[in-house]
């Protein structure tokens, strides 16, 4: 038998057998926790033995046999090559030992015993003085009494005979035996205590199974799961060991040790193995988890202070609790589901009212009653409440739910049933879409009855709107008449007013015979007061701002105040995405990318995947108003594989509208089919979410040539836009889309009229609005005024930073310059144009720009290749005349258009061609700003 890290130990084995043989006996007593190697050791003396012609008997003691005397005695002597005549002696006084004593005193009794023992210990003298004898006893602290002082009395005669006694004891495990005291003292007796495994001793025990590399990386792993307990480091190694043979190939060897239920049994083993009271202690331990002190544990098992110090420095010392913890939750689980039933929901019971006796948060009471299981008492209830939003506030929905769960099995009244199904609801719609609108189902009926109607019911149903698909009966819930004057709940009240704002910019259709009911007046955003009141009413206020002819100059500032002071939570989350919406529809495109993306990041990190799908939705559309093609189509599929598109409310049109649309101009045309084809639920057209997906139809309309429906769409989408009050091309430009359409069923005349409309509508200023009506008002004129025009639109969308609307604009001025025979002109241009669509992957518009000389040669690398770094060191003038030049115009017309001499155009071009390196204007990269402006926020690729 080999032992790792025993080296030491087996030498005191080797150095007393060697005394034996000289006919100097010895006792030595082996000591440690459970499952250290203490019964190898004894082994591995009986193995020496062997190998050196001794003879070898051996005991094992148990708790069960303490009450039978002699039983340990019996053990050795019954395994004892004894003649016939020391068999009969031994039996005789075995059979003595057991029998109650005969008539007689104290003395008589005392007098019977002695002679017993002396009578045993002589049978073992006279079979040791054949051949040398190793005696082994497992377990010794549980030997009953008889044995004890036999084997005391044998120990003071070893001096001078060839018996090795060799003793395993638990660690801190004191027989109450003075024979084993009086033993253990004597100065023939030795100690040696055996200590877990360390870090290097690990290794070479995982060398068995891996090469000598593989056991260093991996014994710090093993070492921190099994504290060097070398039956939980064996496991380990196995288990790891099979699972890398069970690959394919030659696999690595994993980072971390397989944990499997074979390290599970081995745990229990180290239990069962140890004594009673310390198996008790692991199991209040694994039952308490965290919650635990020495106060609620020795409580929960009416013992003493020292009994359980001592149980946790036996369970530290055989490698299962490193700092008062288990090493591993493996452990835990499984001392859990080692305890009966009964026992186990026992004692979570008495740990819940000793934990909340002793003040101790909510959230471990929580756990000690979901462990209990069954339905709780309704006292419990709001302990359950209270627990749940700790957990949420820590980011473990899943607590959450159980703890909402378990509150919603007591017996409570109607009231709080529904505020704890509300609860539900909330606590839900973080991680579980669907559960979280089953429970909305169960909110409506309470929602219209007088009796159980509550602003935090409400509240629940209002911020389920954007998600849920039976939105209808929720606003129907949501206006069910209430207590008028006086009788209506102040905050009531609010929630109603709330309502309204929150329909008005999303569900104008819906807002309809809502009533009105008196309320605060609404904020107008213009202190930091009034956020800090109600945030929620102001982002809903700035939202509707942002959609409607209104003023909206302090729209931006306070939108990114809210971003700015409101955690993301429950109770925010809606409101934040109102407030991402406001910078969205003000056109802030830059600033609403940015928290955007860091909200997005905070949900990836929260593991929320409801809030991912949001603002993965929202980073879609942002990154689409871009130009960013290819990662609006990946933000959008990222939203939609979190949340499939057929369990999502009026929301989701964010998300596929952006493929269809994305798909459509990178000619993905099945993809983008593929998003708009199947029923729509009844309601689709109810949410102003619905016109993304009658937008995104009608471009696909307009992609494949079905010019009348894509003309019924957009005109579809500015019907209702109008109807609601809601007609900003922020929104849904759809009358630059339909002046498309027209444009090329030939009607010029109403192309420009609904163009020159959109330039007059409020928010149509921005240089991504401007510049796209711009491109299609050039297509309303005569050839000759185009260039100017589309000019024009493209100066507005390279500040606007939209590769794939600068794209259009080019090709179309490309396709002016050569109608106009400016053929050198025409090249540039379409060179540029060329880059800007292969930057955004639009495959339908490279088409367009077919390849010709020009084409070619800006698929060819330039000789000297310009980064963003250098693109980055221009001076906004260098950077205006580099990317007029690159657009064909002469140093006269550049002078012209920028109100400079000729002398300060060449000056420029001059300090731009050091710069960049490069010796003529045709070398000048043609997609300055794409260069530099790639690296942007609202094109960077999705979180999580």
């Amino acid at each position: 038998m080999t032992l790792v890290g025993r080296k030491e130990e087996l030498a005191v084995l080797r150095r007393m057998f060697a005394d034996v043989q000289c006919g100097r006996g010895g006792v030595i007593i082996v000591t440690g926790s459970a499952a250290l190697g203490k019964t190898g050791m004894l082994h591995a003396a009986a193995e020496q033995a062997l190998q050196s012609g001794a003879r070898w008997l051996s005991a094992t003691a148990c708790s069960s046999e303490q009450l039978l005397p002699l039983g340990v005695m019996s053990q050795l002597l019954r395994s004892a090559p004894l003649d016939e005549p020391a068999t009969r002696r031994a039996e005789q006084l075995l059979g003595e030992g057991v029998e109650p004593a005969a008539v007689g005193g104290p003395d008589a009794s005392e007098g019977r015993s002695a002679r017993i023992h002396q009578g045993l210990c002589e049978v073992l003298l006279t079979l040791a003085a054949e051949t040398p004898l190793v005696i082994t006893v497992d377990d010794v602290h549980q030997a009953d009494a008889a044995s004890m002082r036999c084997l005391s009395h044998l120990t003071r005669r070893l001096r001078s005979a060839r018996i090795m006694v060799v003793l395993s004891k638990q660690l801190e495990a004191e027989p109450d035996l003075t024979p084993y005291t009086d033993m253990s003292r004597e100065p023939h007796v030795g100690h040696l205590g055996l200590r877990p495994l360390t870090e290097p001793e690990v290794a070479g025990l995982l060398g068995r199974r891996f090469d000598d590399d593989a056991a260093r990386r991996l014994a710090p792993a093993v070492f921190a799961v099994s504290g060097g307990n070398p039956l939980l480091a064996t496991v380990l190694a196995d288990a790891t060991g099979s699972a890398r043979a069970g690959r394919t190939g030659r696999a690595p060897v994993p980072a971390e040790p397989v944990v499997d239920e074979m390290f599970r049994q081995a745990v229990l083993t180290c239990l069962r193995r140890g004594d009673a009271k310390t198996g008790r202690v692991a199991r209040a331990l694994a039952v308490l988890d965290d919650a635990w002190s020495f106060d609620v544990l020795c409580r929960a098992l009416d013992i003493d202070t020292l009994c359980a110090e001592r149980a946790v420095r036996i369970l530290e010392a055989a490698g299962l609790l490193v700092a008062g913890r288990f090493r591993h939750p493996a452990m835990r689980s499984a001392i859990l589901d080692g305890m009966p039933a009964a026992e186990r929901a026992l004692l979570h019971r008495r740990c819940a009212r000793l934990l909340h006796d002793t003040g101790s948060p909510a959230l471990d009471i929580a756990r000690q009653l979901i462990g209990a299981g069954g339905a709780p008492d309704p006292s419990a209830v709001p302990v359950l409440r209270e627990a749940a939003e700790q957990a949420l506030a820590g980011d473990d929905a899943a607590t959450a739910i159980r703890c909402l769960e378990l509150a919603h099995r007591a017996a409570l009244d109607h009231r709080q049933h529904v505020a704890v199904i509300a609860d539900l609801a909330r606590a839900e719609l973080r991680v579980n879409l669907p559960a979280a609108t089953r429970h909305l189902r169960s909110l409506l009926a309470p929602a219209r009855d007088p009796r159980l109607r509550s602003a935090g019911v409400l509240a629940v149903i209002r911020r389920h709107l954007l998600w849920s698909v039976e939105e209808r009966q929720a606003v129907e819930a949501l206006r069910a008449p209430g207590p008028s004057g006086a009788g209506e709940d102040r905050q009531l009240a609010t929630e109603r007013q709330l309502t309204r704002m929150w329909l008005g910019c999303t569900f104008p259709s819906l807002l309809e015979d809502f009533p009105a009911y008196p309320a605060e007046p609404a904020p107008d955003g213009s202190t930091p007061a009034t956020i800090a009141l109600n945030p929620e009413l102001l982002a809903a206020t700035l939202l509707s701002t942002a959609l409607r002819d209104e003023d909206g100059k302090d729209v931006v500032a306070d939108a990114e105040h809210i971003l700015q002071n409101a955690a993301l939570g429950d109770h925010t989350f809606e409101m934040l995405a109102f407030a991402i919406l406001a910078l969205f529809h003000s056109d802030r495109l830059d600033k609403a990318a940015v928290w955007c993306r860091s909200l997005q990041a905070q949900a990836v990190a929260r593991r929320a995947p409801t809030w991912q799908a949001v603002f993965a939705a929202l980073q879609a559309q942002i990154a689409l108003r871009q130009g960013e093609l290819s990662a609006a189509e990946e933000h959008a599929r990222t939203a939609l594989r979190l949340i499939p598109r057929r369990i999502w409310g009026p929301f989701g049109f964010l998300a596929s509208g952006a493929v269809a649309l994305a798909c459509t101009a990178m000619g993905k045309d099945t993809e983008a089919a593929d998003q708009l084809t199947g029923s729509l639920p009844e309601t689709a057209f109810d949410s102003l979410y619905g016109l993304y997906h009658l937008h995104a139809r009608g471009q696909h309309h307009l992609a494949n040539n079905r010019l009348q429906a894509a003309l019924g769409d957009f005109l579809a989408c500015g019907e209702l836009m109008t109807a609601w009050g809601v007609d900003v091309p922020t929104l849904v430009p759809w009358r630059s889309a339909a002046a498309e359409v027209l444009i090329q069923l030939g009607d010029r005349a109403r192309a420009r009229e609904l163009l020159d409309e959109q330039l007059a509508r409020p928010r149509a200023n921005s240089p991504r609005l401007r510049g796209t009506t711009l491109r299609l008002r050039a297509a309303t004129v005569e050839l000759q005024r185009r260039p100017a025009l589309l000019t024009e639109a493209v100066e507005e969308l390279q500040s606007a930073h939209n590769p794939y609307e600068l794209a259009r604009a080019l090709a179309d001025l490309g396709d002016a310059h050569r109608a106009l025979g400016a053929a050198g002109r025409a090249r540039m241009v379409s060179r540029q144009a060329w880059n800007a669509a292969r930057h955004c992957q639009a495959e339908p518009l490279l088409r367009r720009l077919k390849p010709s000389p020009g084409a070619e040669e800006v698929d060819r690398p330039l000789r000297v290749q310009a980064g963003p770094a250098d693109i980055a060191s221009l001076s906004s003038a260098e950077r205006r005349v580099a990317t007029l030049a690159t657009l064909g115009y002469t140093n006269r017309e550049i002078s012209r258009k920028l109100h400079i001499t000729v002398s300060t155009v060449e000056q420029h071009l001059t300090r731009v061609y050091r710069k960049l390196n490069v010796r003529h204007r045709t070398e000048i990269p043609s997609d300055l700003d794409l260069v530099v402006d790639s690296r942007r926020v609202g094109a960077e690729r999705p979180v999580g």
